[in-house]
């Protein structure tokens, strides 16, 4: 079976941004990124936000950008009311010009919504498989460690039978040293001597 090298094989992040590249995202919806501000509140007014944020079970965060926004679009309807009120070509162009932000927000909006839908799934396929994957990490852990016991296991039985091993060469060296002794003590002084004692006779 052929197998395709390693590098052939996509990502899932990576096919998500062949599919919606992140740059050309942040691009079209984040032109300027985000901006850290910093405001001081009265207590009375952050303790409201903190209510309208439980409430809608947002964060601080949610809650501070959405009532900002949410101020923002009180305004341009006010406005609108205004030129509506004005009824001349000026006011026409202007309005015509809130109408067209309007309908283009939507439209980002819906894709932003349905991207975010598609970011959301891709998300929750990674997450099952960095799930998959740290169960088998945990898998190889648990087979490494009956592994190593398995190899401390066999090194004990290499270490036991070297040393019946050496055991065994030493008792066969000690009886093959005494059958040597044993050997040169029949042609010792002792038989020379009684050989010539058997000629005096």
């Amino acid at each position: 079976m052929k197998q395709e090298p390693i590098t052939a094989h996509e990502s899932l992040l990576d096919e998500i941004d062949a599919r919606i590249p992140a740059s050309e995202f942040e691009a079209q919806y984040f032109p300027g990124g985000l901006v850290r501000v910093t405001i001081d509140l009265m207590a009375e007014m952050l303790a409201q936000i903190t209510t309208v944020a439980e409430e809608q079970n947002w964060s601080r965060c949610d809650a501070l950008v959405a009532l900002l926004a949410l101020g923002l679009g009180a305004l341009q309807e006010e406005k609108a009311r205004l030129l509506m009120e004005q009824d001349d070509q000026p006011a026409r162009d202007e309005l015509d010009l809130l109408v067209r932000r309007m309908r283009q927000m939507e439209m980002q909006y819906a894709i932003m919504k349905r991207r975010t839908w598609e970011f959301l799934k891709a998300y929750q396929a990674a997450s099952l498989a960095d799930g998959a994957l740290r169960n088998q990490v945990a898998g190889l852990g648990a087979l490494v460690v009956s592994l190593r016991v398995e190899r401390d296991a066999l090194r004990q039985q290499v270490a036991a039978s070297e040393a019946e091993r050496q055991w065994s060469q030493t008792q066969v060296s000690a009886v093959e040293n005494d059958e040597a002794v044993s050997a040169t003590s029949d042609g010792s002084p002792r038989r020379r001597l009684a050989c010539r004692l058997g000629r005096q006779a």
